[in-house]
């Protein structure tokens, strides 16, 4: 990341030129690395420090790398090919199934050590390897979060104009104008669309996407989000302009965004810092709430904490991921195919807007981004691939300024070979390193028996001290 942000400045101290490195080489290099420290999430906890053996190797693994490989070959039959969120899903399986399997066989021998029910042995164990566990449960709270980011590659995004009462379905839903009203509450004039929204035939909810221009700022209107969330997926409605035209001819251009799994980042990060929290909870009060909290009273306690946090979960699920729907009307020569759609998202527009693509820069409107794509579209009904394509821009403008990614040529390749060399080479440190540590080192003489009493009186003091 340091690299790419200072690339720019880098290739203008040395060529004179200043290049562009936006979201897409961003995305480019940060997917192979996010799934490498997902795996290594999922790897870690099943490596057995020095004293890893094939026998026992395979007995860590069988289990989650199984889970893994039946999530990922499910996958292509439900239609999902994108290969980054597909691994993504895959990986986070196999992690998954990692947590599951530490937390289940500590807790089992907890059990038998004990002799309690298996509830209550599970809270023990937590309570006693607080910071084990409770960095366990961080590490679901990150496959929540590379859940949610896996989904963006099922994003929908959809420019249209609506007229009065026509419909439209895009992914899961389907949408009905309404109408477009004009409020003035002394203050700002709101111009509101009312959409409907529908689901296998019965209307679901109705969202009001507006622009607001408060008086005396009428040339900076701010924008109201219609939104509905769900635990599968959310829904955006956006009117990108409030030209007094449309309320005129009740005519609704509307942006519409389907994001699944985006709430899956949020709920991540509370997981997270339930995890945190667990781990950072100091025994003494731990082991204070368990001693006073029968077995009988403790498993049902975290039977109805389960069936509360199940009853929501189905209350709130959506099943299904949103699969693209067709649309008659486009406005201001939106992507009509999936081409000019990742053509689009290569490109950056050059108004100000921070190296926002041409597909997603609405400044109120855009004239910059709207005759980006315009520009794009007539090379694409010429036949241009993309190659021709970001040559004729990089010759229009006269830099790569409006590329999202340097060009792989020239000084530009140093931006792709760099992180591939530093990635390489911090591989082969990592592999001498553990090679290193996995030697065998000559067996240290024999210690004295030790006092199991003198050793209680030590985890004791050990444990006040904490």
């Amino acid at each position: 990341i340091l690299f790419g942000t200072m690339f720019p400045t880098l290739s203008e101290a040395v060529t004179g030129t200043r290049l562009t490195v936006a979201a897409p080489f961003f995305t480019k290099w940060m997917a192979p690395v996010g799934l490498m420290l997902l795996f290594l999430t999922g790897v870690g906890p099943l490596l057995a420090w020095r004293k890893s053996t094939i026998a026992n190797l395979r007995s860590q693994f069988i289990w989650p790398t199984t889970s893994g490989i039946v999530v990922g070959g499910v996958l292509p039959a439900l239609g999902l090919r994108v290969w980054s969120s597909g691994l993504c899903f895959a990986l986070s399986a196999f992690v998954t199934a990692t947590i599951a399997q530490e937390y289940l066989r500590g807790a089992n021998v907890r059990r038998r050590n004990t002799g309690t029910d298996f509830l209550t042995a599970m809270v023990g164990l937590v309570g006693r390897n607080k910071r084990r566990y409770g960095g366990y449960i961080v590490h679901l709270g990150i496959v929540l979060m590379f859940l949610g980011f896996a989904g963006a590659a099922y994003k929908i995004d959809r420019q249209v104009a609506l007229k009065l009462g026509e419909e439209i379905k895009v992914g899961r839903y389907t949408l009905r104008n309404d109408g477009i009203k004009v409020h003035d509450d002394g203050q700002k004039q709101m111009t509101t669309a009312y959409i409907s929204v529908f689901q296998d035939g019965k209307q679901i909810d109705t969202l009001y996407p507006a622009k607001w221009a408060f008086h005396r700022h009428e040339n900076s209107p701010t924008t109201e989000v219609g939104i509905r969330r769900g635990f599968a997926e959310d829904l955006y409605l956006v009117m990108p302009s409030n030209d007094p035209v449309t309320a005129a001819s009740q005519v609704a251009p509307l942006e519409i965004v389907i994001n699944p799994l985006v709430d899956w980042i949020w709920f991540g990060f509370g997981v997270i810092a339930l995890g945190i929290g667990i781990a950072l909870l100091p025994e003494r009060a731990y082991s204070f709430a368990l001693a006073n909290v029968p077995a009988e009273a403790a498993t049902t306690t975290v039977l109805v904490l389960m069936l509360i946090a199940g009853g929501t979960s189905s209350l709130r699920a959506q099943a299904g991921m949103p699969a693209g729907g067709g649309a008659e009307t486009q406005t201001s020569y939106y992507a009509r195919t999936e081409f000019e759609k990742r053509m689009q998202h290569d490109i950056v527009c050059t108004c100000g807007c921070g190296h926002v693509n041409i597909a997603e820069c609405r400044k109120d409107p855009c004239a910059t981004s709207h005759n980006m794509r315009r520009e794009l579209a007539a090379l694409v009904d010429e036949g241009k691939s993309r190659e021709e394509i970001l040559a004729a821009f990089v010759q229009r403008y006269g830099s790569q300024e409006m590329l999202g990614a340097p060009i792989d040529k020239g000084f530009s390749r140093l931006a792709w070979l760099l992180p591939i060399g530093v990635g390489g080479g911090a591989a082969c440190v990592v592999g001498l390193v553990a090679v290193r540590w996995s030697r065998k080192h000559p067996a240290a003489p024999d210690a004295p028996a030790a006092d199991p009493e003198l050793d209680q009186r030590l985890d004791d003091e050990l444990r006040d001290l904490d």
